[in-house]
């Protein structure tokens, strides 16, 4: 499902939490990156934590996947990296 890129949705994200959240990102003020897509920096993975954002269980990203594709998903989800959510990459 595609999450729709809003003042709401914005207010509800996890990025500014997430470790792999650097300082490109926080001075260009990107975040939903599951809305509004990659950003305009090289990713330097860390932890990903859009598995436990509340967009995630609104928009049911992953809904479908058990606790151990989750568990998988933690470590490579990135949409910061990989794009919006709901796109074939």
């Amino acid at each position: 499902m595609l999450v729709p890129d809003t003042k709401e949705n914005l207010a509800k994200c996890v990025c500014k939490s997430c470790s792999t959240y650097n300082e490109y990102m926080k001075s260009n003020a990107e975040g939903l990156f599951c809305a509004k897509g990659k950003t305009g920096c090289t990713v330097e993975k860390k932890e990903c934590v859009c598995v436990s954002c509340p967009i995630d269980t609104e928009y049911r990203l992953t809904a479908r996947l058990d606790l151990m594709e989750k568990m998988i998903l933690k470590l490579n989800t990135f949409y910061c990296e990989t794009g919006p959510a709901g796109l074939k990459k």
